[in-house]
């Protein structure tokens, strides 16, 4: 089995087509040497959520990915996180009032947040084929004030977060309980990469 211990072992330097500085930050943290080339995919998925959104999503990322790239010489990795409350989809807040608005509706509730990857391989590369997944993670929230709401928020960390929180940020007080891997909310399921890498013949 793959651990994360193991990551740089098997992924010493890869290319991260993602802007996300906490997937970056991730995986610089397991010793990988990230090269960061984002992709410009259309991110379209009807305002559902779930474990094959995610998936279809990171893998339109890394086809997009690969019209542009053709023959990149490095591993290259794509993912997706999209996160759920009470069947509602919650995305990126445009303003401080959408953001406190988010951050009540997660209040004293638990929460899913789904993230999917799609990873190349140079060496498997086969007619446009690459290996991909998805995981999910609950996170239970605190009850929080109108206070300590309207102080977080008038802080920059919500700024281009889904659900308007970074898990490894200044709303990491707020958390009573995270249920799965640490690395799906952070956007990178570090375990299911690790498991698809140690199934027979994927290396």
């Amino acid at each position: 089995m793959v651990h994360e211990m193991d990551f740089k072992a098997i992924l010493p330097e890869l290319i991260l087509a993602s802007q996300s500085p906490a997937r970056r930050e991730l995986l610089e943290s397991l010793g990988c040497k990230v090269h960061v080339v984002p992709t410009n995919a259309d991110e379209y998925h009807g305002g559902t959520v779930g474990l094959a959104v995610v998936k279809e999503l990171a893998e339109r990322k890394m086809s997009h990915f690969l019209s542009i790239h053709r023959t990149p010489p490095l591993p290259v990795l794509t993912a997706d996180t999209l996160i759920c409350c009470e069947g509602m989809l919650v995305g990126k807040a445009a303003d401080e009032v959408q953001a406190c608005a988010q951050i009540r509706m997660l209040s004293g509730r638990s929460h899913r947040v789904c993230s999917g990857f799609a990873l190349y391989l140079p060496s498997l590369h086969r007619d446009g084929t690459f290996l991909s997944g998805s995981d999910e993670a609950i996170v239970t929230f605190a009850a929080l004030t109108d206070e300590e709401i309207s102080d977080y928020v008038s802080h920059s960390d919500w700024r281009g977060a889904a659900g308007s929180y970074r898990i490894q940020g200044e709303a990491k007080r707020f958390i009573e309980g995270i249920t799965g891997d640490f690395a799906t909310v952070v956007g990178l399921p570090i375990q299911a990469i690790s498991a698809i890498l140690s199934s027979p013949g994927s290396l």
